[in-house]
């Protein structure tokens, strides 16, 4: 009788178990991280800073900085410390453990070795008049949340440029371009909107991504259209982007917008969210975080994907976007500015909202040149 070939080894009785338990430990664990993710996400934060370690050593012109990747940023930036703040040059030379720069504008309290400092991409702290010597009026915008603080920049004729920082940010990111739109003659008003300090916080505390934030630039419009306004620049950096897309989609001030500047705006926080798992090597997680941001924050975000609604942007639009941006993938701003015929502006080795930092020359040269041509 021939025989019978050996039968394999039954699976053991806890395999049935095991199985089921480690998927739901991993589906666990991406939740729990996309849950996280979400919270930082929507929480407002109030900054932009990031640690650049501890000073080296500095004089009146000059710091040397530990070597990390906030201090290897290429471009000016502002230096802050506690009790002071100061702005720091292009890089003037490097070795393995450090990075010098020159220093100036300090204030405040004595830069020493020893003292734990931040990099901030907003240069100057403080208000127009302060920190570039252009005259402005403190306002506060009607707004059915309450008053919303505002710098009211005057200027001649009656387009106004209206300006719109990104998540975390504070009206001082609008002191970079400031300077370029004032030589313009343009009226400007920089505004702030819910959850920003020393304005109102939206209903549940949280960011909405531009969702509900428009209805605060429509206010901001609704002021200006009181002050004389007949036209609108609308210029937004980050989710500032958003916020001004958002105002074109809805806003009944939309018509009178007779161009954008945006810099490196989201256009897509579908893409901005599977961009960022996957720079964490979680790509598997995006889809989850998508989900979670939208739940938690009551927000369709296919709604706010520009890319595709790109038919309203009619307009003349500038668009800068650093090379570097860990946030905003490039792609996505080339890939609207073809669609909507916009200058674009690629900004090598910038980070977020850095292009100006980077090329300061180059970045007001560009926009000059575009406030000329749609306002001539």
């Amino acid at each position: 009788m021939p025989s019978r070939p050996h039968a394999a080894p039954a699976r053991p009785r806890w395999w049935h178990f095991a199985l089921p338990a480690a998927l739901i430990l991993a589906l666990a664990a991406s939740l729990l991280v996309a849950w996280g993710g979400a919270g930082l996400l929507l929480t407002p934060h109030h900054s932009m800073r990031t640690s650049a370690g501890v000073v080296q050593s500095a004089t009146a012109t000059e710091v040397v900085l530990q070597r990390r990747a906030s201090t290897l940023r290429v471009g000016t930036y502002g230096l802050e410390w506690s009790g002071g703040r100061a702005v720091i040059g292009p890089i003037t030379r490097t070795t393995k453990t450090t990075v010098t720069r020159p220093l100036s504008d300090a204030h405040g309290t004595t830069l020493r070795a020893g003292t734990a400092v931040d990099i901030d991409p907003d240069v100057w702290p403080g208000n127009p008049t302060s920190a570039l010597g252009i005259p402005f009026t403190n306002v506060e915008v009607p707004d059915p949340l309450g008053p919303m603080p505002a710098w009211q920049v005057a200027g001649n004729g009656t387009t106004w440029v209206l300006f719109v920082h990104g998540i975390d940010g504070q009206r001082q990111g609008g002191l970079r371009p400031l300077q370029t739109i004032a030589k313009a003659g343009l009226p400007t008003l920089l505004i702030t909107y819910r959850n920003d300090v020393g304005a109102p916080p939206s209903p549940n505390g949280l960011i909405h991504l531009g969702t509900t934030e428009w209805h605060d630039l429509d206010a901001a419009a609704r002021y200006a259209v009181g002050q004389g306004a007949e036209h609108f620049i609308l210029y937004g950096d980050s989710m500032g982007g958003s916020i001004v897309t958002q105002f074109i989609h809805h806003s009944s001030y939309a018509s009178r917008v007779t161009a954008m500047v945006l810099d490196a705006p989201v256009l897509d926080w579908s893409g901005v969210l599977q961009n960022q798992a996957e720079r964490l090597h979680m790509g598997v997680v995006g889809p989850m975080l998508q989900t979670v941001v939208s739940l938690r924050g009551g927000i369709d975000l296919a709604s706010l994907n520009q890319l595709d609604q790109t038919s309203v942007f009619t307009m003349p639009i500038l668009l800068f976007q650093g090379l570097a941006d860990p946030l905003v993938p490039p792609a996505e701003s080339k890939q609207f500015a073809d669609a909507v015929g916009a200058e674009y502006v690629p900004v090598a080795h910038a980070g977020h909202i850095q292009s100006w930092n980077v090329d300061p020359t180059r970045y007001a040269d560009a926009l000059s040149a575009f406030l000329g041509r749609v306002t001539g």
